[in-house]
């Protein structure tokens, strides 16, 4: 039985922690798009009960990570179609995401995203930067005020994440993305929510990962 990588720590909430766990190995590529997930070899390898583990796996259903089929669940595979689909989708919800943000975001809520921005900048590798560049628009979906943009959002981000993959692209690369990203943090900050928006949609379209 092959090993997949699986560590659990403990000090955090156990479902929860599984859930994240699960996710992160999903969208970083340990658990490949189209391989069945084993639920009694993830409950040995983590040490959980399968209560526990259902419950996590719910919640990437929930999140478009998984198939549910007949013979138990697997990672999704997304197709060309769907790739086409979600990029168009990212762009507009990105868009509105922005623009509502800056209309919404206080001198804390800005002092967040530079944060963000310079844990990106500070980076060491290209996964971690993608990791950070996640939490950036995630924290401009918690912000921005319309629930049900930022659940769609959220819904959406992990296939995004997929469908880009952490390849290791140039320093030349991240930053160009590293410059985009500031300039919409400038944007919320002057207060320029069409500019703002603007900028989200640009960088959305620039990454579409379909080309």
């Amino acid at each position: 039985m092959s090993n997949l990588g699986l560590s659990l720590p403990r000090s955090i909430s156990l479902r929860e922690q599984v859930t994240d766990t699960l996710r992160h190995s999903i969208l970083f590529g340990t658990l490949k798009p189209g391989q069945k997930l084993i639920e009694r070899q993830i409950c040995e390898e983590m040490g959980i009960s399968r209560t526990v583990l259902r419950e996590a796996l719910q919640h990437l259903d929930a999140e478009g990570l998984l198939i549910n089929g007949r013979r138990g669940r697997s990672v999704v595979a997304i197709g060309m179609q769907e790739a086409r689909e979600i990029d168009d989708t990212r762009q507009a919800l990105e868009r509105l995401i922005a623009e509502s943000f800056t209309r919404n975001a206080g001198k804390a809520e800005i002092a967040e995203l530079r944060v963000l921005l310079s844990a990106m900048e500070a980076a060491d590798d290209e996964r971690e930067a993608l990791i950070k560049e996640t939490e950036f628009f995630a924290r401009l979906a918690d912000g921005c005020g319309n629930k049900v943009a930022a659940g769609f959002f959220r819904q959406l981000s992990g296939r995004v994440v997929m469908l880009r993959g952490v390849t290791e692209r140039d320093g030349a690369d991240r930053r160009q993305r590293t410059a985009g990203i500031r300039a919409i943090v400038e944007a919320i900050d002057a207060g320029d929510a069409e500019k703002a928006g603007t900028l989200c949609a640009s960088r959305a379209a620039a990454g579409a990962t379909y080309r």
